[in-house]
């Protein structure tokens, strides 16, 4: 089961040597804080066997999908906001919930899980929010593929007040100009520009409702930046429906994804999808007004790498979920787990379908519900619908679809536009990626379920749903349902009335009774369930159970 065995490297060393390097390489690089902020200590780092070699986790870890965020050597010699320390100081990231690496020659500097290099700039790959770490009694497991706790935004915000600062106190600009090795006024004007746009960004997605630990509004954040692209920052939309970070393994193989299931995977699918990804998380993108057939095929400029993206599809077919870590979270009860069984046919195989986690040839059927049906919190669907925003320098410019762009468009559409156009521009990784869909089996397929079907009138009201999945490896996968509001399994299987209203996210330590992180206490960040997009209602399906079955239900699922 387990791989291998880690321990907690020191968070301050010199330069690695070159048999460091490949040491890391054999050892995947993983690091632990020399004292976790928030008391989850771990003096032992493993990973489970999910289908992976070391080059594979740590390529997919740090490969360059084309985000562009700042410039490296920025992020690298910045200090925070009111010390000297630096801002990457492994011990100020793991206050973020980043995942520590040692530098591996792919990483010289150590960056955390999921941080990149573009070029000369730093951004972030699908790893830094889908790769999961927990912790149980001294001993931490990180699994590839499973949800990250990180606090992603409360991370921007410290890097807008670490740029203020630097150019606010004269001593910290001397500092930082001799670091980057600039004169101070070179420094100041590469500093004032990384200010201004996190101060713009972080001001125009502001929300009512705080995403946190272990959330963030993923839909929504990629529409802004769609939105930024095409009329402008001002016309943002509100981020106000966080969502839970789903898991990656097996996603390569559903037909369709997303929490509403609005992405096919067959064909260029999925390089639509990723290249929508890092629109998101700050790729570049130079949109144009295209009037004729003609003259869109040659696409957009940008900084997305169609070719790292297909790769990484293809890499993540080869992830399998993780099994239940027995020798670490204790065994599995068979007799508890046989009723179980049981009991799963009964009350939920009808939408989270059984699946063989090492077959080659496994497939997944997306079944898609109405949210009338479901009843779970409808603003991510709600918002993805409802967003109609200007069209701005696409106003009167040719459609994919052969039409032409009135002055206010739905969202959903400008983000179509991006992406077809930007996959124009690289037409070689989209014959690639048609290929490798087709040779994975993956075919153009009708959705399946309960869910609203789209009509002339109303042709987004499909998008009123939520797709459900197979389960196996759900017990790492915590927090619970499409927005993250329910801690753990124990919970979602209560009546909504008795799931905790307020609880905890951003911790690490496992509770293997409830099948979750621990979420007591204050610290790092309450989760208020009765906040706009955090309802944690609905989802009913098991919830009459009694007592005996419903622990024999989760000593099953813990098996998946």
């Amino acid at each position: 089961m387990i791989l291998l065995l880690l321990s907690c490297l020191p968070t301050q060393t010199p330069p690695p040597t070159p048999a460091e390097l490949l040491q890391g390489i054999d050892e995947r690089a993983g690091l632990l804080p020399a004292k976790d902020p928030f008391g989850d200590d771990a003096a032992r780092l493993l990973y489970l066997d999910q289908g992976w070699a070391p080059p594979e986790t740590l390529w997919y870890y740090f490969a360059d999908q084309g985000s562009a965020l700042m410039p490296y050597q920025m992020l690298l010699k910045l200090e925070q906001a009111d010390s000297q320390s630096l801002l990457m100081a492994p011990e100020n990231l793991a206050k973020f919930r980043f995942l520590l690496q040692h530098p591996t020659p792919n990483n010289p500097d150590g960056f955390p899980v999921g941080f990149s290099r573009h070029q000369d700039s730093v951004g972030f790959t699908c790893a830094a929010c889908h790769t999961g770490q927990l912790t149980y009694q001294g001993t931490a497991i990180r699994i590839d593929g499973a949800p990250a706790q990180s606090d992603l935004i409360g991370f921007f915000h410290a890097i807008e007040a670490s740029l203020a600062a630097t150019l606010s106190e004269p001593s910290k600009l001397k500092r930082y100009a001799t670091a980057t090795g600039q004169s101070e006024e070179q420094a100041t004007q590469s500093l004032q520009l990384s200010y201004s746009w996190f101060k713009d960004y972080n001001t125009v997605n502001k929300s009512s409702t705080t995403e946190g630990y272990a959330r963030i509004d993923a839909i929504g954040r990629i529409l802004n930046q769609v939105i930024r692209f095409t009329s402008g920052s001002a016309n943002s939309v509100e981020p106000n429906a966080p969502a839970s970070l789903p898991f990656l393994w097996d996603a390569p193989r559903h037909d369709f994804v997303q929490w509403t299931g609005f992405a096919a995977n067959a064909g260029p699918g999925s390089l639509a999808r990723n290249t929508g990804e890092v629109v998101g998380v700050y790729g570049e993108v130079k949109v144009q007004k295209y009037t004729t057939e003609e003259a869109a095929k040659a696409g957009y400029t940008s900084s997305i790498q169609g070719h790292n993206l297909v790769a990484m599809e293809d890499s993540l077919r080869k992830l399998q979920s993780p099994l239940w870590p027995q020798e670490i979270l204790g065994p599995l009860d068979a007799t508890l787990s046989a009723r179980g069984a049981e009991i799963y046919s009964r009350e939920c195989s009808s939408c989270h379908a059984l699946l063989q986690r090492d077959d080659p040839k496994r497939k997944v059927t997306a079944m898609v519900t109405a949210i009338s049906t479901v009843g779970t919190d409808p603003t991510s669907s709600s918002n993805l619908v409802n967003a109609v925003v200007p069209s701005g320098i696409l106003e009167g410019a040719i459609t994919p679809d052969g039409g032409f762009y009135p002055a206010r468009v739905p969202g959903v559409a400008l983000l179509k536009d991006l992406d077809v156009r930007i996959l124009s521009a690289q037409p070689t990784a989209v014959v690639q990626a048609i290929a490798s869909a087709k040779l994975a089996g993956l075919e153009e397929s009708k959705k399946q379920g309960d869910y609203v079907r789209s009509t002339e009138a109303d042709p987004l009201s499909e998008l009123r749903s939520y797709k459900a999945r197979p389960l196996n490896g759900i017990w790492a996968t915590a927090p619970y349902l499409h927005n993250g509001s329910v801690p753990d399994l124990y919970s979602l299987l209560l009546p909504p009335d008795q799931r905790p209203q307020t609880f905890v996210t951003g911790r690490l330590e496992y509770d293997p009774k409830r099948v979750g992180y621990r979420s007591d206490g204050d610290k790092p960040f309450v989760l208020d369930t009765r906040l706009t997009g955090n309802s944690n209602q609905g989802h009913l399906f098991g919830t009459t159970l009694s007592e005996a079955d419903r622990l024999a239900l989760l000593e099953y699922v813990k098996g998946l």
